[in-house]
């Protein structure tokens, strides 16, 4: 494989993880980077190395997610509990809006990140994530 055609496998591998989201919103992220790295990984060690990088950053972040889908779950549960055996109506729409900020922000890192990666990729550049962990080796 020639290096720009490397090049181009690397960059789509970061943008996976963004298409992926537009069109399955719940596992497309996993799934864009997923399929590239799958595909091409044999081909070349860049396209592996960032298809791998794209992988972890993609799990991680959606693991966070499912974290803050727990926990606003758990939360709000209390809040129906409290009020349903307390008749405490004390609902306040801001613990609603600092959850979906939060998964506002992930999405928001994802973006970012997986733009700077797709630029550093398509330079030929190898890109590690800030806050990744590294599941798949």
């Amino acid at each position: 494989m020639q290096q720009k055609e490397e090049n181009t496998w690397a960059t789509l591998a970061h943008l996976g993880g963004i298409i992926g989201t537009l069109v399955i919103p719940s596992v497309g992220n996993i799934l864009g980077a997923l399929i590239i790295w799958l595909i091409k990984r044999n081909e070349s060690a860049f396209v592996d190395d960032q298809g791998k990088e794209a992988l972890n950053f993609q799990i991680t972040l959606s693991l966070a997610n499912a974290a803050l889908g727990i926990i606003t779950a758990i939360r709000f549960g209390f809040w129906s509990f409290n009020s349903m055996f307390f008749h405490r109506g004390d609902w306040d729409f801001d613990d609603l809006t600092i959850y979906s900020g939060s998964h506002g922000v992930i999405w928001i890192l994802n973006i970012v990140f997986s733009i700077i990666a797709a630029v550093r990729a398509n330079k030929g550049i190898g890109y590690k994530y800030p806050v990744s962990w590294r599941l798949v080796k």
